[in-house]
């Protein structure tokens, strides 16, 4: 089977860790089928001055990476503004290039790794090729409920015209039905983690590397600085955590990330609290370096307002870390033993729940054992279902 993967979300030379996720489904996905991937990169005059578009004219048209191959063309935006206008310009990169494409590389289906605005693309290929397309739903950020505007009618008619839907949560999966999707065509299908790059290492090791003291409990988020990832619920919590665990240190792994700058307001909240001395922010870490952080933390704490399916929860446990997660887009289900770590409610208020983890003792092999069963393979062998589904073909 052919498969062409169109996403806005993916990684490329200049921004290796962009949509990484995307890339190990794709590459598990090579065992099964053949994938060519379309990225296509937003322009506009001047794109380079701006943080958020910093490099982006560097990336190159076409590319290989990790065996995949990728074709990066550029579609115009207005920066902030009309992005309902994006689906247009979006299509027009898209649909004649995946045309052309389509005399040297015969596609059997459109797999769409986002909705917006990878689904007007999509679903205009479809009708054009008469080949079924498919979108994955990665968050509820992916339907564009709050957002004024037209994305959020252009994604709810799409999803509806869609062939099938992978959701990476029930939760998510609610959603859509509610939008009016069929849920007969919906599958929940959480994303894996890559077992080579995160695996079990000796803590003390671990620690060692990356120079904490070895007395010192580590607390540790792995995320981009914006408001959704809830690190602030955390700061909030951890004056009276430290009243219990004078040991206990913060440490913030990620960037500020392209959806928004927040590290500014949690500098202040932290001078507020008179924390400067507990919390540490690393900044973005390689895949490489962030299984270190993972062993040597002592509990992993992911208080994110809303998640699809949490990569860094996932990795996380795969390197037997224990964790407090609250309850958004696939937690309860990764966090389906007691062993695992807690799972609290979504609210403000987490003390509860980062006090239960510091004062339980866990089993770090039990809990990277139990993540051995949830590797990218596995999320393979349930998307090559689905593809069989539509297309009626069995794979050999």
């Amino acid at each position: 089977m052919k498969v062409l993967a169109i996403s806005y979300l993916f990684p490329n030379s200049q921004y290796p860790n962009y949509g990484i996720f995307v890339l190990n489904r794709a590459k598990a996905l090579q065992q099964y089928c053949e994938v060519k991937v379309i990225n296509p990169i937003p322009w506009f005059p001047c794109s380079s001055r701006f943080t958020r578009y910093h490099n982006f004219d560097r990336i190159p048209r076409y590319e290989t990476i990790q065996g995949i191959d990728i074709i990066h063309p550029r579609f115009p935006i207005i920066p902030k503004y009309l992005k309902s206008l994006d689906a247009l310009s979006y299509s027009l990169a898209v649909v004649p290039l995946a045309l052309r494409l389509r005399k040297e590389f015969s596609f059997d289906i459109i797999d769409l790794h986002w909705t917006y605005p990878d689904l007007p693309g999509g679903a205009l290929l479809s009708r054009l090729t008469g080949k079924p397309f498919l979108a994955t739903i990665r968050g509820h950020e992916a339907f564009y409920l709050e957002e004024p505007g037209f994305r959020k009618n252009i994604v709810q008619y799409c999803l509806k015209k869609s062939s099938a839907l992978i959701s990476l949560s029930q939760k998510l999966k609610d959603v859509a039905v509610i939008q009016g999707c069929d849920e007969n065509k919906i599958t929940v299908i959480r994303n894996g983690v890559d077992q080579k790059a995160f695996r079990l290492i000796r803590q003390d090791e671990a620690k060692k590397h990356l120079g904490i003291p070895s007395k010192k409990r580590a607390l540790l988020v792995v995320g981009s600085l914006i408001q959704g990832k809830g690190i602030d619920r955390i700061i909030s919590s951890l004056r009276s955590v430290i009243d219990h665990h004078p040991d206990v240190h913060l440490y913030l792994v990620g960037s500020e990330g392209a959806a928004g700058f927040f590290k500014t307001s949690l500098e202040s909240q932290i001078r507020d609290q008179h924390l400067q001395q507990c919390i540490s922010f690393v900044g973005e870490v390689k895949n490489a370096e962030l299984a270190y952080w993972y062993n040597a933390a002592d509990l992993f704490c992911l208080a994110s307002r809303r998640e699809g399916s949490p990569n860094v929860l996932t990795e996380a446990l795969c390197c037997g870390c224990p964790s407090v997660a609250t309850d958004v887009g696939s937690v309860r289900e990764i966090m389906s033993e007691e062993y695992l770590g807690f799972v609290m409610p979504n609210q403000d208020d987490i003390l509860h729940g980062l006090l239960a983890g510091l004062q339980k003792t866990f089993d770090r092999k039990k809990i990277s054992d139990h993540m051995l069963q949830y590797d990218w393979d596995w999320c393979a062998r349930q998307i090559v279902a689905v593809y069989d589904q539509v297309t009626g073909e069995e794979q050999k």
